[in-house]
């Protein structure tokens, strides 16, 4: 995907990723705020935890350490969240499904997001519109991110 498409795909219903942000920040240390903002960056595409941490201007292991240190999800975790994030806030703004948004972002089918889905939320990602489409998927990262996370000193 080029930057062009990346930037226009970032840029579209940034009020909902502002609020998202916003809440992250009101609920767990800054840092962390930081580093998802880095993680949506990245979502638009396929990405790798290189591509991230890369994004962080730190290396891989120095990010799997501070995610560790931050007691949050390790980095290929974060991004599997970011990526779900992604997907179901275009399909929610767009009015699209999300497998077309899925496969749009990169995913090679649609069973690899449903996949992903499921080992990253535990649930089904056809029963997300039916738990209020993107809130469930914010509550669900905002509960891995703010219940664990405590400020770096």
């Amino acid at each position: 995907m080029g930057s062009i498409a990346s930037a226009v795909l970032r840029a579209a219903d940034v009020h909902t990723v502002n609020c998202f942000l916003a809440a992250v920040a009101e609920r767990t240390h800054d840092e962390i705020k930081h580093i998802f903002l880095a993680v949506l960056a990245v979502a638009v595409r396929r990405s790798t935890v290189r591509d991230l941490a890369e994004a962080l201007g730190r290396s891989e292991r120095s990010l799997r350490r501070h995610c560790a240190a931050l007691r949050i999800p390790p980095p290929k975790k974060l991004l599997s969240l970011g990526r779900i994030f992604t997907v179901e806030r275009l399909a929610e703004w767009s009015g699209q499904p999300s497998g077309a948004v899925a496969m749009a972002l990169g995913f090679s089918d649609y069973a690899n997001y449903r996949r992903l889905v499921r080992n990253t939320l535990a649930d089904a990602s056809s029963s997300i519109p039916s738990r209020v489409g993107i809130e469930y998927v914010r509550r669900a990262i905002l509960q891995r991110l703010g219940t664990c996370a405590l400020p770096v000193r």
